[in-house]
């Protein structure tokens, strides 16, 4: 019955052949990167034979994907691709992992003092931010309530989620990702215990050395940008508070990191409007949320490295139309924002910053954006 009437051997078939938009919309990917994607994680997902013959990793590929990228019941998806309910479970589950295991040291960062200054210089050269390394957001990812969690799960929204704390590069890549904390942590909590702050505070990350920018004689380090949601450190920039009056100077300032931030906001809504399992609560056991969150954003990241190598008229997924831009993805959440505790050091550098970009850098348009308050 699979094999006649099965969504993988007909529906999908007759797509790939005669209408490759309809499989873009079907599967977030065209085609030929299907392929390339099935030839990395099949060997994993590939079942023996011993009574029956096992469902093909190109059906198990293509339910999981369809899943994500639509969001809906799993029982839906599995009766168009004629599986058993609790056999697409399983398949979903083992080949979110398989997906996260294979992809996750091909598509995320690899640090090396090269790769971090090239960071670098694609910020420079895109948000015209010098030394920023990454651009650095947080996300409830919105679930059904965990069985016997209490309020472990339970955010300020009155919601059950897990966070999704993410680092991105200037092209929108996910660089970092920290999956599973749960709700009720803020992003200043959940980026303290995290590896990335552990190795950020132990200068283990082999960052480039703090560097001059113009002739005041200060050296410039290279820092994450991040919202107000975020503490304020030596290697972390934040906005300064729009409590009470900000001068002018200020103002560009927070303008200018803004325009760095974007980047991740940017990767967050790619993610949200092509996978659609963000745009509503995640209806899965909290294990099967997390690894599904992970399968995202590395197909995501995979995704978006190859169409890096077309050019930008050819690429169909990281390009959003009005429509899709305007969708709201209840699935996603944004944090809260907490006051920043006074660090001398940290002051001094975002001070130096501010200064860099209204007298040394400035852009034509900042003034114009700033007192507008266009950030």
């Amino acid at each position: 019955m699979r094999h006649l009437q099965g969504a993988s051997n007909n529906l999908v078939v007759e797509m790939q052949i005669t209408d490759r938009e309809k499989f873009f919309n079907y599967f977030r990917m065209t085609p030929e990167i299907l392929e390339e994607l099935l030839t990395l994680v099949g060997p994993p997902i590939q079942k023996k034979e011993v009574c029956r013959i096992p469902i093909s990793p190109r059906t198990r590929l293509q339910l999981t994907l369809r899943w994500l990228a639509f969001g809906d019941s799993l029982a839906s998806h599995s009766y168009a691709f004629r599986i058993a309910s609790n056999t697409a479970s399983k398949i979903v589950r083992e080949t979110c992992t398989a997906l996260w295991e294979v992809l996750k040291d091909k598509v995320f960062l690899q640090p090396t003092v090269e790769k971090w200054q090239q960071v670098a210089d694609k910020f420079q050269e895109i948000c015209q931010f010098p030394n920023c390394i990454r651009s650095i957001d947080e996300k409830h990812i919105i679930v059904q309530a965990p069985p016997n969690s209490g309020s472990s799960y339970y955010n300020y929204k009155g919601n059950h989620s897990i966070n999704l704390l993410a680092v991105s590069d200037a092209n929108c890549c996910f660089s970092i990702v920290d999956i599973g904390a749960e709700g009720r942590r803020c992003d200043a909590g959940v980026f303290a215990s995290s590896d990335l702050a552990r190795l950020l505070h132990t200068n283990s990350l082999q960052l480039p050395p703090d560097r001059h920018l113009d002739s005041s004689g200060f050296k410039f380090p290279y820092v994450l940008v991040g919202d107000e949601a975020f503490l304020l450190t030596s290697y972390m920039m934040r906005p300064y508070p729009q409590s009470g009056n900000l001068t002018v100077t200020k103002k560009i300032f927070n303008y200018r990191l803004s325009r760095a931030r974007r980047t991740v906001e940017c990767s967050f809504g790619i993610l949200a409007t092509r996978w659609r399992i963000f745009r509503q609560p995640i209806i899965a056991h909290i294990s099967t949320a997390k690894i599904a969150v992970q399968a995202t954003t590395a197909v995501h990241n995979f995704i978006m490295k190859r169409e890096l190598q077309l050019e930008p008229t050819e690429r169909t997924y990281s390009v959003l139309s009005s429509n899709e831009r305007n969708i709201t993805s209840t699935g996603i959440e944004n944090v809260r924002n907490y006051s920043a505790r006074r660090n001398v050091e940290a002051i001094r550098i975002r001070d130096s910053f501010a200064m860099y970009f209204e007298t040394v850098n400035p852009l034509d348009w900042q003034w114009r954006k700033a007192l507008n308050n266009e950030y």
